[in-house]
């Protein structure tokens, strides 16, 4: 990773590799021509699709600014990467005497900042208010200085080991109503490169021109999609110079730029850093270089599978079923009815993942596209809202016969009042007799009903199993666990048994037990799912019907020190959950792009030819599973009650409901048991940057018109 000019660089990963100059349009491989050799044209550069695309000067926000220090341009959306506070200090932007400033609305807010050293510092605030103003690196407290109700350059030195390597937190102490336009962390002795005491709040503000620039450096975090290319042409002086680099996790770097600008539009292949996170510098130390139409752009690409749309919508949310218990997910339980369904006409979005680890939020997120926060579900007991925009009644006002059939009532009673089913049959719930069976008969009985009507269906069906009670099926659960089924569990694990697992004296013959009773139950569930199918077709639906199958929250099964069930975290057992579409015009496949549950109710709307509700926070996945060519990655959000996570590529980020924060690496460490955020500083960078976005603005959010936490739209709030 390329140091920061002065303080504020990240920390830096494992010693890079030598660095190779990328040759751009023009430009020669790096030594020239051997003598008598004749002259290689470079190729052609490729053409690059309109889209998809990343905008980077759409992301402005997600960009580092550093002159001779780390610049924080509190009153611009740059802020957000160093506020991690679950409820923030800070308010409203605000305009005052022809500058602009952002409220302090607590008397301290803290900022945790990278630094690359725990070298002495000095801290430039340029803020207006009245009564006084201090700064704090840890305990480190530098003397207040007093406000004179102007806008004014306060500067505070803090000392050697004050704001330490790694993620240091920076504390602002002030009177409630401050405004703050920028803090910069300057290490001691040096100097401002670009000469601006008040430095623009963001690569594209100050002096009104588009594009990145107004700092000597300026660096991005994001991950770099399969055949991939920077581009981006400068507004330079003649002579100007400019370095550019791309560094990867792993330390390896390019340098596809190191000496004068060139003129036109410039065109670097990124092949050699394919589907990997890498941090993006753009060097420039005079400040005279500005970057426009900069952009991670694709190779043109086949035109993608037409939209088809879909007569008939099933929906099935398994109730806590995880994904890596399927054989099409790379799990042991055999499910022949659904893996020979994918195989023919599914797509699988492999890495999909659940709002929340709990019922009732996250069945309220998969019907209504939302957060809970927005929808209203939170917990176990706040209900949806009003004017949620709920599919079934979204559908029903479009002329579809809408069904709900199934379990878990706790669950579904949040939806009730709101839902507007034609139709709504539960429970079935039993502890000693549940079983998918007569749900999928009632929901084959609807679905003739609307066929003979001549109405389109949209049926939403939620079998209980593999919940508690995990029970023993006869010929199948042998295959798992061959016994014996002794007590305590015997041949049926109920809610009691999890709640007192601490105290059944597990041992590993008893781990197994439970885990094959539970595996039982999911090869028990895929016959179910064969017959719906069957069904189906026998009444001439199959092939108009799209068929979407999902869950709300995954199990523990012994991870985390012996958890069991579910809602105690944001681990990958359980928020790991199927995403699975069968039929509806999808060409068969499998999808790498992170997903959520909440993008399913508007990929539902897309598939049976609606547009999506606006109030909808998800993403349609139709573009993206019927893309011919690879697709930008995406960073997804969790969340339950003071606890979020976020994944993005092989990284997940959970920050507990203790407010600790561990990073994993899914493809070393797929079962999460190792924190790695100290040896992945640019992973944990990458999603604590994106946490603050999610923090301050998740309630507000739509994928449609935002983009989603690592690549913001150019229509979004915050691209302006």
């Amino acid at each position: 990773m390329v140091a920061g000019c002065g303080d504020g660089a990240a920390p830096q990963p494992r010693a890079p590799t030598a660095a190779v100059t990328a040759p751009g349009p023009g430009q020669g491989a790096a030594g020239g021509v051997a003598p008598g050799a004749a002259a290689v044209e470079p190729p052609p550069p490729p053409a690059l699709a309109a889209t998809p695309r990343i905008d980077l000067v759409a992301n402005r926000a997600r960009w580092d600014l550093r002159d001779a220090g780390l610049v924080i341009p509190v009153a611009a959306e740059g802020l957000r990467k160093y506020d991690l506070a679950y409820r923030s200090a800070w308010g409203d932007v605000r305009d005052v005497d022809g500058d602009r400033g952002r409220e302090l609305r607590a008397r301290q807010a803290v900022l945790t900042v990278p630094r690359a050293d725990d070298g002495a510092v000095e801290v430039v605030v340029i803020a207006r208010g009245k009564g006084t103003l201090a700064v704090r690196g840890g305990k480190r407290r530098a003397a207040a200085q007093r406000l004179d109700g102007t806008w004014q350059e306060l500067r505070f030195a803090l000392p050697a080991g004050a704001l330490p390597a790694g993620d240091a937190e920076l504390t602002v102490e002030a009177g409630k109503g401050t405004l703050v336009r920028s803090i910069a962390i300057v290490p001691d002795g040096a100097t401002a490169a670009c000469g601006a005491a008040r430095p623009p709040l963001s690569p594209a503000d100050g002096d009104g021109a588009a594009g990145l620039g107004g700092y000597a450096h300026l660096s991005l975090r994001l991950e770099v999609p399969a055949a991939a290319y920077l581009v981006a042409t400068a507004d330079a002086p003649a002579g100007a110079r400019a370095r550019v680099t791309v560094t990867g996790a792993d330390g390896d770097r390019a340098v596809l730029l190191d000496g004068e600008v060139p003129t036109g539009p410039q065109q670097w292949d990124l092949a050699r850093f394919a589907d990997q996170l890498v941090q993006l510098d753009l060097e420039a130390p005079a400040c005279d270089v500005r970057w426009r139409d900069a952009a991670i752009a694709l190779a043109a690409r086949p035109a993608p599978v037409a939209p088809v749309v879909a007569r008939n919508v099933v929906l099935i949310v398994i109730d806590t079923l995880r994904a890596d218990r399927l054989e099409v997910y790379g799990g042991g339980v055999h499910t022949p009815r659904l893996t020979a369904a994918i195989r023919d006409r599914g797509v699988v979005f492999r890495r999909n993942v659940s709002m929340a680890p709990s019922s009732p939020p996250s069945h309220a997120t998969i019907h209504t596209g939302q957060i809970p926060r927005l929808h209203g579900a939170t917990g176990d007991t706040g209900a949806v809202v009003a004017d949620a925009p709920v599919l079934s009644a979204i559908l029903g006002d479009a002329g579809f016969h809408t069904s709900f059939v199934g379990d878990n009532d706790f669950a579904m009673e949040k939806l009730k009042a709101v839902a507007r089913w034609d139709d709504s049959i539960t429970p079935y719930y039993r502890h000693k007799d549940k079983d998918c069976a007569p749900i999928i008969a009632d929901g084959l009985r609807l679905a003739r009903a609307a066929r003979d009507d001549g109405e389109r269906l949209f049926l939403s069906l939620l079998p209980i199993e593999p919940h508690v009670p995990y029970r023993y099926h006869e010929g199948v659960t042998e295959t798992y666990y061959a016994g014996p089924f002794d007590p305590p569990l015997g041949k049926q694990v109920t809610g009691a048994h999890l709640g007192r697992i601490k105290k059944l004296k597990m041992t590993p013959q008893r781990w197994d037990q439970l885990r094959g009773l539970y595996a039982g139950e999911i090869e028990h569930l895929d016959g179910c799912l064969g017959d719906l199918e069957d069904g189906l077709r026998d009444l001439g639906m199959l092939d108009d019907t799209a068929i979407v199958i999902t869950s709300d929250h995954g199990e523990g099964m012994g991870e985390r020190g012996g958890r069991v069930g579910h809602a105690y975290g944001l681990e990958r057992e359980l928020t790991d959950v199927p995403l699975i579409v069968i039929g509806g015009g999808l060409p068969p496949g499998e999808v790498d792009v992170v997903t959520s549950n909440a993008d399913i109710a508007p990929t539902i709307l897309a598939l049976a030819g609606l547009p999506v509700d606006p109030r909808m926070q998800g993403a349609d996945l139709g573009p993206i599973a019927r893309a011919a060519a690879p697709w930008p990655h995406r960073v997804i959000a969790s969340e339950y009650g003071r606890s979020y996570a976020l994944r993005g590529g092989r990284w997940h980020l959970v920050v507990g409901y203790d407010g600790r924060a561990r990073l994993y690496d899914v493809i070393a460490d797929p079962e999460e048991t190792r924190d790695v955020s100290a040896e992945a500083p640019l992973a944990w960078r990458w999603l604590r940057d994106a946490a603050g976005l999610y923090l301050a603005h998740r309630v507000a959010w739509r994928a449609t018109t935002w983009g989603d936490l690592g690549d913001i739209a150019a229509t979004s709030p915050l691209a302006r």
